[in-house]
């Protein structure tokens, strides 16, 4: 089982963007859509969920260590970012081995 590990970034933008503390921990285990992103060098997780009163796609930036996924940073995506990092190049698809996540 991956423990999953909040990095202190990604506390630092749970604060500043107002997004509750478990929100990142649930798109990473709910996404079923998962990119590497070529630019920084991390995985992405997205899934939609309700975020400031309205359903939103989010994003989870995440790397993977050993038996640990380090959650980086959240936020949601603005229209066609999604689209347009994937058509750039700047995102590619990652099949994702599904590991049991723990806290």
């Amino acid at each position: 089982m991956a423990k999953i590990r909040y990095a202190d970034h990604l506390e630092l933008r749970l604060n500043l963007r107002k997004i509750p503390k478990n929100l990142p921990r649930s798109i990473y285990r709910r996404a079923k859509e998962f990119f590497y992103d070529k630019i920084t060098g991390n995985y992405i997780a997205l899934a939609r969920t309700r975020y400031a009163g309205r359903m939103r796609e989010m994003m989870v930036a995440f790397s993977e260590r050993n038996d640990e996924i380090i959650l980086i940073t959240v936020h949601p995506l603005k229209p066609h970012q999604k689209t347009n990092r994937i058509a750039s190049g700047r995102w590619i698809p990652y099949e994702k081995q599904k590991k049991q996540a723990t806290r």
